[in-house]
């Protein structure tokens, strides 16, 4: 008898030693994923000059986390969806970041040429090229005014001209950006006349953002085609299991069909990308 009250005091004392483990184990890792979600967002959103509190987005974040993957498993009583959702919670802060990014950069290059012509015009009427540089940051729209007024801040601070259009062209890594410094930059070094070097490169870029106009007209069937591709398999589930719920059952509930979702998953993936990266034209 005494043996078996010391094994159920053994047993008792190790599950309490492993639930306190993970319990400091869980507490560590939010910790470190509140510092890191918190640090991203605030140097992320800053780069895009988006002042938001990092706090409340950690908030809203860890309560779609949990709250939206526990309604999924009472509604459905499947725990497949809501592991599915909770993933894609985890990666979406990312992804609205870099989609946030690639429209700011998207605006850019299409507010340099017109930002080029004013500059090219203030400097054909005798101005310098910072006091000219001042004028579009102040009469010009963001997010191309914005980055200009920190090139100007860097260069009250002791900053070379030279050095603050590089730290320009690497905030906005774009191929306009690049030769719009590069040609500031062997003007000033070379000399020349930096008026006319500014108006060319704006016809330039304006007829490159007009032939890129087209190749995107041109290929919109194909993008459109990719997704319609991806969201067909997701459709015809969807049609199965509202009509055939019994038949479609032991995909959402037995290890085989989990693993041919995961299948449907990648290659629904792959499939979508391959249709992207054919239609998608350098130019």
């Amino acid at each position: 008898m005494n043996e078996i009250w010391l094994i159920a005091l053994l047993a008792f004392g190790s599950f309490a030693l492993a639930g306190m483990y993970l319990a400091s184990s869980s507490a560590g890792f939010m910790e470190r994923y509140r510092e890191n979600f918190m640090n991203q967002a605030r140097l992320n959103l800053a780069d895009m000059f988006l002042f938001v509190d990092a706090r409340s987005l950690f908030v809203g974040n860890a309560l779609l986390l949990v709250l939206l993957p526990l309604v999924l498993w009472v509604v459905t009583g499947n725990l497949l969806l809501p592991i599915i959702v909770l993933l894609l919670l985890a990666v979406l802060p990312r992804k609205i970041y870099l989609w946030l990014k690639q429209r700011r950069l998207d605006r850019i290059q299409q507010q340099l040429p017109d930002g080029l012509l004013m500059l090219a015009s203030s400097l054909r009427a005798g101005v310098g090229f910072n006091p000219a540089l001042e004028t579009l940051a102040q009469d010009g729209q963001p997010p191309l005014a914005q980055e200009l007024s920190l090139i100007l801040r860097e260069q009250h601070m002791g900053v070379r001209t030279e050095e603050a259009l590089e730290h320009f062209a690497q905030r906005v890594p774009i191929d306009d950006a690049k030769l719009f410094v590069a040609a500031v930059t062997i003007s000033r070094e070379v000399g020349g006349n930096l008026a006319e070097t500014l108006a060319t490169l704006a016809e330039t870029l304006r007829r490159k953002l007009m032939m890129e106009g087209k190749v995107k007209a041109l290929t919109a069937q194909g993008r459109l085609q990719g997704i319609v591709m991806a969201m067909l398999p997701a459709g015809l589930v969807g049609f199965l299991v509202l009509f055939y719920p019994e038949t479609m059952n032991p995909m959402f509930h037995t290890w085989q069909g989990w693993c041919v979702i995961a299948l449907i998953f990648v290659l629904e993936y792959l499939g979508y990308r391959m249709c992207r990266k054919i239609m998608t034209i350098d130019i």
